[in-house]
């Protein structure tokens, strides 16, 4: 079995994990601040991961400024979704993150001047739309968490196309392990003057499950996986998170499906797979 089809079996993974964690999270929050949560959840994560890395001998000097730059990244993505779960539903939240897929290759055209494809503005016209329906219409304004999660989407986004270059010429533990770390590092500021919370076995487990499954492993077979495949097939297959988040919300919570909400999630999900798809070549023109 060639590595491709094992890195994306990964990605895919990765997507699933995370998606049906949006709803553990969103539980979660109603015990512990975001800040702290975001803290502890990472901090141990990053701390498993050096350890690992170091066991490897994989951490190297040049693997410090793109575990910096993705880190902040990651960090302004993780607070702002985590603080807009406090006010929308994980469905929501995972479709409205989702849209990052659909601004790949906008990023990928800022940072490194690639062409955007015409699936890709067909995609973020059929992204809009959805948004639009998925927050209530042209009458409904969006919410403080509709407006986080779409600032999440953007760093995400620029996160995605980062990776795919700093990944292919760093090992991936190594990778992973600074940025999740300085993700832990940057929120033990704003964790300080969060409201302070008695720790109890569901916290505990939740920060544990999320910092080793779901933060840990999942960075490491994202970081692994994104080495051996595009940016935009990446997104493509992380594309199947708001999916997971959402059957898991309906099984878990009994969360209300309306029709605008599953017309806007069928659009956003269709915006993501057609932005990312390569366009045709044109045929030659007869002489």
């Amino acid at each position: 079995m060639t590595k491709r089809p094992l890195a994306i079996a990964a990605l895919l993974l990765v997507a699933g994990a995370w998606g049906m964690s949006f709803t553990l999270v969103k539980n979660v929050l109603t015990r512990i601040a975001p800040e702290p949560f975001i803290m502890w959840r990472f901090l141990l994560a990053g701390v498993a991961l050096l350890l690992l890395a170091a066991w490897r001998r994989e951490l190297r000097r040049a693997i410090l400024f793109p575990g910096l730059a993705l880190g902040a990244l990651v960090f302004a993505g993780y607070w702002s979704q985590t603080r807009a779960l406090l006010f929308i539903s994980p469905s929501r939240s995972a479709f409205l993150t989702g849209l990052y897929v659909v601004m790949v290759p906008f990023a990928d055209w800022l940072l490194h001047g690639v062409r955007v494809s015409r699936r890709a503005w067909i995609g973020s016209v059929l992204a809009t739309i959805g948004t639009m329906m998925l927050i209530g219409l042209i009458d409904a304004r969006p919410q403080r968490g509709d407006l986080l999660t779409v600032f999440c989407a953007v760093c995400f986004a620029l996160h995605v196309v980062l990776s795919a270059k700093y990944s292919a010429a760093a090992p991936a533990t190594a990778l992973a392990a600074v940025q999740v770390f300085v993700v832990g590092v940057a929120a033990i500021i704003p964790a300080m003057f969060a409201p302070r919370t008695q720790p109890s076995v569901p916290i505990v487990a939740v920060i544990v499950f999320t910092a080793l499954v779901t933060t840990a492993l999942a960075f490491v077979f994202m970081m692994w996986g994104q080495a051996r495949v595009t940016a935009t097939e990446a997104a493509v297959l992380l594309a199947f998170e708001p999916v997971a988040a959402s059957i898991t919300s309906i099984v878990w919570d009994h969360e209300a499906i309306t029709l605008p909400f599953l017309g806007g999630a069928a659009l956003i999900l269709t915006a993501m797979v057609l932005s990312q798809l390569p366009e045709r070549p044109s045929r030659p023109q007869p002489q």
